[in-house]
């Protein structure tokens, strides 16, 4: 089974208007792509050709209500399961939002920006939200991409605040997401925590880019293959292109078939019971 772990939607109205995301310190974010290009046809056509069996949709408030995403579950209950997102991961309501995610909606994680978010895995301020996703026992994937596409955040999104993050909540389980690219050395260490996975999109491709596959195959095992987990980005057939990259990257990677059949699916499939 190939599950990407880290796709996106919009719901309505889907037009050929811009995606565009509030950043919590002020001003907005326009994604690379229009609404109209962001939609579960669109994505599921994607998933057929390329043999993907499931996808995990991450929730933003301004891109696709918590509502229509479990709307969505429902009706294609065997093809996606929705992570919600929250406004402000800081905000005093953010642990009441997940609960109502998790136990009314069935939403069955957490996603979180560091950037647009304005925060850091290692502020005490996400201390209460994190906590309650390890109540409910859903994992909580965490941007970390310090060459992410805000400016002006690039210390927030480094991986190494996963480590205090684990140290405030060591029962949480967390994904890190883009391999903390170009910080990807550091997951060596933070990718071995328990209760930590690494998701690939942009920084595996990236990795080999620079490295070759040779070298990308050795990290892969520093990190563990067992705490890797396949992702994209989809959010479009434009940038779906990468989830097209990253499964024939690990496929040519040298590694067993057990160990791709791991990374493509079989990990993130252990952490969600399917």
């Amino acid at each position: 089974m190939i599950i990407d772990s880290h796709v996106h939607l919009c719901g309505p109205p889907h037009n050929q208007e811009s995606a565009v995301i509030s950043i919590v310190e002020g001003g907005t974010f326009t994604l690379p792509f229009k609404r109209d290009e962001c939609t579960m046809e669109l994505l599921l056509e994607d998933m057929d050709r390329r043999g993907v069996d499931m996808a995990l949709v991450m929730g933003f408030p301004e891109m696709i209500s918590n509502e229509h995403l479990s709307e969505l579950m429902k009706e294609h209950q065997k093809r996606i399961i929705g992570f919600t997102g929250v406004m402000d991961p800081k905000s005093s309501d953010s642990v009441t939002q997940l609960r109502t995610a998790v136990e009314d909606l069935g939403l069955r994680g957490l996603k979180l920006h560091s950037d647009c978010h304005s925060f850091s895995p290692a502020d005490p301020e996400i201390v209460p939200l994190i906590s309650c996703a390890a109540e409910l026992n859903v994992p909580v994937l965490i941007h970390s991409n310090p060459g992410g596409m805000v400016r002006g955040y690039f210390n927030l999104s480094t991986p190494g605040h996963f480590d205090t993050l684990k140290r405030h909540v060591p029962e949480a389980t967390i994904i890190i997401g883009h391999m903390g690219w170009p910080r990807y050395l550091d997951l060596i260490t933070v990718g071995q925590i328990p209760g930590v996975y690494v998701e690939t999109s942009w920084g595996l491709t990236g990795i080999a880019e620079l490295n070759g596959t040779a070298y990308t195959t050795k990290l892969l095992r520093m990190i563990g293959i067992e705490n890797v987990v396949f992702g994209s980005d989809w959010c479009s057939p434009q940038i779906g292109l990468e989830q097209e990259r990253q499964i024939t990257l690990i496929e040519s990677l040298d590694l067993t078939r057990e160990e791709k059949d791991k990374i493509l699916g079989g990990n993130i499939a252990g952490v969600l019971g399917l």
